[in-house]
C-alpha cells in the first residue's frame, strides 16, 4: 500500500515538473526585454497556469458529506486539473500594454507581425512570432539600437492548465459528526519540489435538524484552508550572460540562483450532501470560494543593454535580481461541485468536478484515492 502511495505521487509530480519546466523554459528569455516589460510578457504567457492553480486551491476536500467515525482515520492523495477557456489561449503585445511604460528603456518589435499580432500562452496553439528587442541611446532618444532577439515560444495546445496541486491528506474523525484535516504537499523530482500547508474541518448538520437525521442522506457543512508552494530551479536551462561583455558574471552564478517559484492561498466554505448506495456515493456541494496566487522569477539574470562609456554608448551586461513578481487574485465566487465515490473495502477512488460562477475562474475536475486505515487496521484508535 505504501509502494502504490509512492508511486502515484510520483506520477503525478511528474506530470506537473513537466508542464512548469515547459513553461520556464520559454519563460526564461522573456527577461531579455527587460524587468518591465518581462513582467508584461511573462505575466500573459503563464496567466493559464496562475488562474488555473487559484482556481483549484480548494479543490478535493470531500468526497462523501458524511464524516468519519470517531477514532476513524485515512490518508488520501489527489490532484486535479483546470478546463482552459479560449480568452486564456492567446493574447496580444497590445491587450498587455507592452511597450507603453515611459521608463521602460527596451523596445519589443514582433518580426513579421504587430502589437496586434496574436501570442499563444502556454496553452495555446502553435508558435509565438520572434521578437526583437531594441533600447534606447543614451546620447540620442531619437535613436535606438538592436540589442537581443527573444527565438519564438510555444504553446501546448492543451484544453487543461494546471489546478488541484498534488497533495497528501490525512484524516482523523472526531467526536459529533466532526472530521479534521490536514493536507500536505511532499513531492520533490529533481529540479522540482513543492510544499505546503492546509486545513479543512467537516461537521455533520444532520444531526441538528429536527427530522433530516432521519432521512436517507447525509449533510455537513466545510470549512478549508490552503497555502502551497511550488518551485522550479532552472538547472541547465538557466539564462546566461555573454562572457565578452563588460558586467557579465560567471555561469555558475546564474545557474544557480534561477527559479521559478508559484505560490497559491485559498480558502472556502459552503454546504455538502451525499447519498449512499452500497460502494456508490454520490455527492453535491455548494462553497463560496477565495484565492490568490503569485508567480515570480528569483536569481540573478544577465540582459544586454547600452549605456555611455567616455561619451560614447557601449553594450554590456545588465544584471537584474528577482526580475518577475505577478500577484494575482481571482474574483471571489460561489462553485457547484459534483461528484462520486468509488469504496471498495478499505479503499476509495473519487472524481469531481467544479463549476465556478465566476469568469475569472476556471471549471476543474480531479481525482483522488482513499485509504481506510481503520478498516486495515481495527484495533487502531486514537
Amino acid at each position: 500500500m505504501k509502494l502504490l502511495l509512492q508511486k502515484t505521487i510520483i506520477l503525478v509530480g511528474t506530470f506537473f515538473y513537466s508542464f512548469i519546466a515547459h513553461a520556464q523554459i520559454d519563460a526564461a528569455s522573456f527577461i531579455r526585454t527587460g524587468k518591465d516589460e518581462a513582467n508584461k510578457l511573462f505575466g500573459a504567457y503563464l496567466q493559464p497556469v496562475s488562474q488555473g492553480l487559484a482556481s483549484g486551491v480548494n479543490d478535493a476536500w470531500y468526497a462523501t458529506a458524511k464524516p468519519l467515525g470517531f477514532g476513524g482515520f485515512d490518508i488520501k492523495i489527489g490532484f486535479g486539473a483546470s478546463l482552459v477557456n479560449n480568452e486564456s489561449k492567446s493574447f496580444t503585445l497590445a491587450s498587455i500594454g507592452a511597450n507603453t511604460d515611459p521608463k521602460s528603456t527596451f523596445l519589443i518589435s514582433p518580426i513579421g507581425g504587430n502589437i496586434n499580432t496574436k501570442q499563444p500562452t502556454i496553452v495555446g496553439d502553435g508558435m509565438s512570432s520572434r521578437f526583437a528587442i531594441s533600447t534606447i541611446n543614451p546620447l540620442d532618444s531619437s535613436q535606438r539600437f538592436f540589442v537581443d532577439t527573444i527565438s519564438p515560444f510555444e504553446g501546448t495546445g492543451s484544453i487543461l492548465s494546471l489546478g488541484t496541486t498534488p497533495f497528501l491528506q490525512l484524516s482523523v474523525g472526531l467526536i459529533k459528526g466532526t472530521e479534521i484535516m490536514i493536507r500536505l504537499l511532499p513531492i520533490q523530482n529533481g529540479d522540482f519540489k513543492s510544499s505546503g500547508f492546509g486545513f479543512g474541518i467537516k461537521h455533520s448538520l444532520s444531526q441538528w435538524i429536527w427530522g433530516v437525521e432521519k432521512l436517507p442522506i447525509d449533510i455537513s457543512g466545510i470549512f478549508s484552508f490552503n497555502a502551497n508552494n511550488l518551485e522550479l530551479s532552472f538547472g541547465n536551462n538557466f539564462l546566461d550572460a555573454n562572457g565578452s561583455l563588460p558586467g557579465s558574471f560567471p555561469s555558475s552564478t546564474y545557474k544557480n540562483s534561477q527559479k521559478l517559484t508559484i505560490n497559491n492561498v485559498g480558502y472556502q466554505y459552503g454546504l455538502i450532501v451525499s447519498k449512499k448506495l452500497s460502494i456508490f456515493t454520490p455527492y453535491l456541494g455548494v462553497t463560496y470560494n477565495s484565492a490568490s496566487s503569485e508567480i515570480a522569477m528569483k536569481g540573478i539574470y544577465p540582459v544586454q543593454s547600452i549605456r555611455v562609456t567616455n561619451n560614447a554608448p557601449e553594450e554590456y551586461t545588465e544584471n537584474i535580481t528577482d526580475p518577475i513578481k505577478i500577484p494575482s487574485k481571482i474574483a471571489d465566487s460561489y462553485r457547484a461541485t459534483l461528484g462520486f465515490r468509488l469504496k471498495f473495502g478499505p479503499i476509495a477512488w473519487g472524481v469531481e468536478y467544479n463549476h465556478s460562477f465566476s469568469e475569472k475562474q476556471f471549471n476543474t475536475f480531479n481525482a483522488t484515492l482513499a485509504i481506510n486505515i481503520q478498516q486495515l487496521a481495527p484495533i487502531f484508535k486514537l
